[in-house]
C-alpha cells in the first residue's frame, strides 16, 4: 500500500488552515493558540532557531525565562496526530525500530525527527513524573543525536524534606540551561503573568461549575496544554479571550433532565467531534474532564523553585490517591451520572487506575465504562466496539433518559 510521506509544508499547511478555520467560527482564543505554534514552527525550521524537547511536567515558567523555544513534546505529536499528519504513526514508527511497546505520542514525535519535518533539538530535558516512557524516550533521542539530557527524578512523597530536594533539582536545571542559553525574561516579569493565568484558569473553573451547559469539554482538551506555557504573555491572552467567549455565549438549554457524565483520561485526537457526537446520541451532556489542570500554587520570587516544585507534588495526578479524590470530588460537585474512562493504548500513567475507580464508582451506584484505544493512531481505534459499549452503560444509567437514534 502506498503511503503519501508528509512533509514540512503539509504540518505548516494544516496549522495555517487550522488557524483561519477557527477565525471564521469567531473561536479567536483557539485561532492564537494555534497561530502560536504555527510561528513556533516557523521559527525552527525556516529561522532555524534554536530549541529544546520537553516532557509535559517540566515548569513552563522556568523554561520562560530562556531565549529559546521549548517544544514539549506531548503537545506536538498530538497537533500532529489531530491532522493525521502520518498514517498508521504508531505503526511506522515501529517499522523503522521504535520501541512497539511505547507511547505513541513519542513514536510520533520521533517520526518528525527522523524525516526531518523538524530538526533535531539542542538539547532535551525530561523529569521522571508523570511519564517512564516520556523521559525515557528523551534520554534514548539525546544518546542518539548526541545532544544533552537533563533529567529530573522526582520522589514520589510528599514531605517537606522531599519538596525541597525537588526545588533544589529545579534550580540546579535552571543553572545547567543558563550555560546554554540566554536569559530573556525576568522572574518578576514570568511570575506575575503565570500567577494572572492562574487567576484567569480558576475564575473559568467557577464559571464552568455554575453553568455547565456553557462548556463544550472538546475545548478544554484543546487548550489544557496551556500549563506549559503559564509564563508567556499570550496565554494570558488566550485565556482571557476564552473566557469573554463563554462568558458572553451563554446557553439557555437546560440540561437537568440529561445524563451528566464524567469523562476521565484524555481524547481520540483524531476524531475532533467524538465527544459531541456521544452527546447527541445519547441526549447526554459532558460536563467534566480531568485534564484542564494547572494546580492551585501560585507563584514568588523568592520561593519560584519551591513554588514549581509545590505545584508539581500537588498535581491531581501525583498520587493515585489524589487523583481519586479529585475524581470523585468531581462527581459530587457536578452530579455525575456517568463515568467514560478513554484508556491509552500502552500508557502506563492512567489506565492503571481503572480498576479503583471502577469499584468505588460501583460503591456508589454511578455506571462507569472504560474505552480503550490510542489517542494519536486510528489504527488501534475500534469505534464500533465504542458504541456497542457505551449503549450497555448508557441502560445503566436508566431513570428517564433518553438515547437517540444515529
Amino acid at each position: 500500500m502506498f503511503i503519501k510521506t508528509p512533509t514540512l509544508h503539509s504540518f505548516l499547511s494544516k496549522l495555517d488552515l487550522a488557524v483561519r478555520f477557527h477565525l471564521a467560527k469567531g473561536e479567536e482564543y483557539m485561532a492564537q493558540y494555534l497561530n502560536n505554534h504555527l510561528d513556533l514552527l516557523k521559527d525552527i525550521t525556516e529561522k532555524k532557531k534554536k530549541y529544546l524537547g520537553a516532557s509535559y511536567y517540566v515548569p513552563g515558567e522556568l523554561l520562560a525565562l530562556f531565549d529559546v523555544h521549548a517544544i514539549y513534546i506531548e503537545r506536538f505529536a498530538g497537533l500532529a496526530a489531530a491532522w493525521r499528519l502520518f498514517e498508521s504513526p504508531a505503526t511506522q514508527a515501529v517499522e523503522q525500530g521504535f520501541p512497539a511497546t511505547r507511547c505513541s505520542y513519542q513514536a510520533l514525535f520521533h517520526l518528525l525527527l527522523q524525516q526531518k519535518i523538524i530538526p533535531k533539538p539542542a538539547c532535551f530535558t525530561a523529569l521522571s513524573f508523570a511519564c517512564k516512557d516520556a523521559w525515557m524516550y528523551c534520554r534514548d533521542e539525546a544518546k542518539q543525536y548526541r545532544i544533552p539530557f537533563y533529567f529530573i527524578d522526582i520522589p514520589k512523597a510528599e514531605t517537606e524534606k522531599q519538596l525541597m530536594i525537588l526545588a533544589t533539582k529545579l534550580e540546579e536545571l535552571y543553572n545547567n540551561l543558563k550555560m546554554h542559553f540566554p536569559l530573556s525574561t525576568s522572574m518578576a516579569e514570568v511570575v506575575a503573568i503565570s500567577n494572572k493565568a492562574q487567576d484567569l484558569k480558576n475564575a473559568i473553573d467557577i464559571f464552568r461549575i455554575k453553568n455547565p451547559q456553557n462548556i463544550s469539554i472538546i475545548n478544554l482538551f484543546k487548550i489544557f496544554p496551556l500549563y506549559n506555557d503559564l509564563g508567556k504573555k499570550s496565554t494570558v491572552e488566550i485565556l482571557q479571550t476564552f473566557k469573554n467567549n463563554i462568558e458572553e455565549n451563554l446557553v439557555t438549554d437546560d440540561i437537568k433532565n440529561k445524563a451528566k457524565i464524567l469523562w476521565l483520561g484524555v481524547v481520540p485526537l483524531y476524531k475532533n467531534g467524538l465527544l459531541k457526537n456521544i452527546e447527541d446520541h445519547f441526549d447526554c451532556k459532558i460536563v467534566g474532564e480531568e485534564m484542564f489542570d494547572f494546580g492551585t500554587v501560585r507563584l514568588g520570587c523568592d520561593t519560584f523553585f519551591k513554588d514549581l516544585a509545590k505545584r508539581i507534588i500537588s498535581s491531581r495526578f501525583f498520587t493515585w490517591e489524589s487523583r481519586m479524590d479529585t475524581i470523585f470530588k468531581m462527581v459530587k460537585t457536578f452530579g455525575i451520572n456517568g463515568i467514560i474512562h478513554f484508556s491509552h493504548r500502552n500508557c502506563r500513567f492512567l489506565p492503571p487506575l481503572v480498576p479503583s475507580i471502577s469499584r468505588k464508582a460501583e460503591e456508589l451506584n454511578i455506571p462507569f465504562v472504560e474505552i480503550q484505544g490510542d489517542v494519536v493512531d486510528p489504527t488501534y481505534f475500534d469505534e464500533q466496539k465504542m458504541w456497542e459499549s457505551l449503549k450497555s452503560f448508557y441502560k445503566k444509567i436508566g431513570g428517564g433518559f433518553k438515547c437517540i437514534s444515529m
